[in-house]
């Protein structure tokens, strides 16, 4: 059987890819002037996207607390891991409404072209980045000091 504290490295690909394709198809929509609340396959695409990126993220943020609670009681230093958990966070409440949002203009039908469709994008793009400073921080965590993957030096 997997070890628990394994999950949470195996669940974080998804929300990276699925919100880096989310954002990517979202941009080439608006750079084409297309409509990202139109019930189109791209826009809904890159909907659909946003979503489950958002699934898998609250999943990931779920092992990642029980990895972590791992992790102290085996006597890593618990800064750096909350500091990672606390971006991730802040990500994923970024992505979460930014979901929220794109859902409402879908429903709604309120269309999302022109710069109205680029400032719906904005926490979108402002998340990536806070995607990827999470990750990093991530990998930091397990290749350079080895958090629930080594034993801890002391």
């Amino acid at each position: 059987m997997i070890p628990i504290t394994e999950i949470h490295p195996m669940l974080v690909h998804f929300p990276i890819v699925l919100w880096i394709s989310a954002e990517a198809i979202a941009v080439v929509v608006l750079l084409r002037g297309g409509d990202l609340s139109a019930r189109q396959q791209w826009s809904m695409t890159a909907f659909y996207s946003l979503l489950a990126g958002t699934a898998f993220a609250a999943l990931a943020a779920f092992f990642g607390d029980i990895a972590l609670d791992h992790a102290v009681a085996a006597g890593f230093a618990a800064g750096p891991m909350e500091f990672h958990e606390t971006i991730a966070l802040i990500t994923f409440s970024i992505f979460v409404l930014h979901a929220i949002l794109r859902m409402l203009a879908i429903w709604r039908r309120y269309p999302l072209t022109g710069i109205r469709g680029w400032l719906a994008e904005l926490p979108g793009l402002v998340g990536i980045v806070g995607l990827l400073v999470t990750a990093y921080l991530g990998g930091e965590l397990v290749y350079h000091m080895g958090v629930n993957v080594a034993a801890v030096v002391r």
